[in-house]
């Protein structure tokens, strides 16, 4: 049982260790996207929604950290059910993602049309990173606004293919990487959730504590009790290794022979 324990202890502290690494690089690169002109067609959603999450793993992680160490049943048990909750969203939103790639074109125009009415300067950012004008063509709501063909005719632009193209691959490839990191993710933290099962299991309930602590309690009171006994039977040394035993009641030799009474 005490390896058991032992080893489920150390996998609960280290995949949560790395899954705390993991939440700590979803902030990151959520705080980065949202400076990025093509996530922010998107909207502020996905960056968000990254950050968000996590923080949620980061936050779990560290209680499964805190349970490990302490080894607190009641802090696992709220642990493995909450990680279990977040593993079965993480698999579904990842797999979701990972299939649902006929709606790309529908979702980019939507996006689009939005950022072309309410915030142009999103287009014109993503215009100016991929050298693009437009949406299905160089005219289709391209920026400026001045005339259809004012984008390849701009001193500042004159780029002479759509933007579509380019936005697809730039958002299939976020989709693909988030679907194939949660995935790993779900990996790692399914093996936090075992280890953490077989910690629970193993782990000793109060009353077997209790029972273990007064075991030792009394082997302790019984080998001190017997410690007196044992060294009367164990002879006497000086520092010249001459003497006689502890037990004896007669007179001891010093350190130069002499006999003292």
């Amino acid at each position: 049982m005490g390896v058991s324990v032992e080893a489920g202890r150390l996998i609960v502290i280290l995949t949560n260790t790395l899954t705390t690494i993991v939440g700590f690089i979803l902030i990151v690169l959520g705080l980065y996207e949202l400076a990025s002109p093509d996530v922010s067609l998107y909207s502020n959603a996905i960056p968000l929604a990254t950050i968000i999450f996590g923080i949620v793993i980061l936050l779990i992680s560290i209680t499964g950290c805190c349970g490990g160490v302490a080894e607190s049943k009641p802090v696992l048990w709220a642990y493995f059910i909450v990680l279990l909750i977040l593993i079965v969203l993480q698999v579904i939103v990842a797999i979701v993602t990972l299939i649902d790639t006929q709606n790309v074109e529908r979702v980019l125009d939507t996006w689009w049309q939005a950022a072309y009415t309410d915030n142009p300067r999103i287009i014109r950012d993503i215009e100016d990173k991929y050298s693009c004008c437009g949406f299905r063509n160089v005219t289709d709501r391209a920026i400026p606004k001045k005339s259809p063909d004012a984008c390849t005719k701009s001193t500042w632009f004159g780029y002479d293919k759509p933007c579509l193209t380019v936005l697809t691959q730039a958002y299939r490839h976020h989709q693909t990487a988030l679907g194939v990191w949660g995935i790993i993710l779900a990996l790692i933290q399914i093996l936090a959730l075992i280890s953490a099962y077989v910690l629970i299991a193993n782990l000793p309930t109060p009353e077997q504590r209790d029972r273990d602590y007064r075991a030792e309690h009394e082997r302790l009171i019984k080998i001190g009790r017997a410690d007196p006994d044992q060294q009367q039977s164990k002879p006497y040394y000086t520092d010249r290794g001459t003497g006689v035993s502890s037990g004896s009641s007669g007179a001891a030799h010093d350190q130069y022979g002499a006999i003292n009474p």
